[in-house]
């Protein structure tokens, strides 16, 4: 294994009468504390699969009048020779982190996006999607504003991830108990969102959020050059493509998918797919020399 590591380091804060005195019950912090662990988890598997590695580290800081733990998000990559070679675009703690909303970015993370959606009132908004005009970006589209939210693509994929929202609410727990009044995640000092109490209480509560109810894409062209990865065939045929240094999927019509399905199936192709290394050498060597006195 090639072990190289990144590194994020960010803070959580939890405010309230009840923690001045910088105590908080186990009982409440622990679970919060393993829901925040696991969506980091989802987002690294989700976005990087098998090939990278990454764990949340705690450090507890007891100087300021609230209770507050800085986290870091330590990296690292199992296949670095997939990625010098690259066949895998990998995501980065950082990115992790940014589309999660634990440190800022260039657009909004998890949970600023959800007290957009959640923290104006006490009815839950029906929420939809399309496709943003930027590559990589979502518009996140709220009953009642006249303006979608644009947001990174992976920041909508956790949005509506089930296993997701069940660990936000996990996150946000502590909250509904008295004393305590809200949660606030920070990076280099600065605030990047802070959830109050009521807003907290909104999230927990409001229903989830299904792709196959409320998302809905809207097509879009793009000319550029791409570098295909592979076919995919779990939940309908699909291309996955290398874009400007990113990992998209592209779907197939049916005859596209029944030709790749022929192509790939043929005996020459799965012999190729199987043959020793060696063979290969040789073959390709032989292909490249040309006959004597020619």
């Amino acid at each position: 294994m090639v072990d190289l590591t990144k590194h994020v380091r960010t803070r959580i804060r939890y405010d309230g009468p009840a923690l001045i005195g910088h105590e908080m019950d186990v009982q409440e912090l622990a679970p919060a504390l393993l829901a925040m662990a696991e969506i980091v988890q989802i987002a690294n598997r989700k976005f990087n699969g098998e090939a990278v590695a990454i764990r949340v580290m705690v450090d507890a800081d007891v100087e300021q009048q609230c209770f507050q733990l800085d986290l870091s998000l330590v990296q690292s990559v199992l296949n670095q020779a997939a990625t010098l070679l690259g066949h895998r675009d990998l995501a980065t703690a950082k990115e992790i982190a940014e589309w999660i909303g634990i440190i800022g970015g260039s657009g909004l993370g998890l949970f600023a996006l959800l007290k957009r959606i959640y923290g104006k009132g006490d009815t839950s908004p029906a929420v939809t999607f399309s496709t943003g005009d930027q590559t990589g970006t979502t518009i996140i589209n709220i009953a009642g504003d006249a303006h979608g939210i644009v947001v990174p693509t992976e920041t909508a994929r956790l949005l509506v991830d089930q296993d997701v929202q069940k660990n936000v609410r996990g996150v946000l727990k502590p909250l509904e108990h008295d004393g305590y009044e809200d949660i606030t995640f920070l990076h280099d000092e600065k605030p990047v969102t802070q959830i109050e109490k009521d807003e907290a209480l909104a999230i927990r509560s409001a229903p989830p959020i299904t792709p196959e109810e409320d998302q809905t894409e809207s097509a879009s062209k793009i000319r550029g050059a791409v570098r295909i990865k592979c076919p995919q065939y779990e939940c309908g045929a699909r291309w996955s493509l290398l874009y400007q240094g990113r990992a998209i999927d592209a779907e197939m019509d049916n005859q596209t998918a029944k030709w790749v399905a022929e192509f790939s199936s043929k005996p020459d192709i799965r012999a190729a797919k199987h043959r020793p290394r060696g063979q290969h050498d040789r073959n390709r060597a032989a292909d490249c020399s040309w006959p004597r006195g020619q």
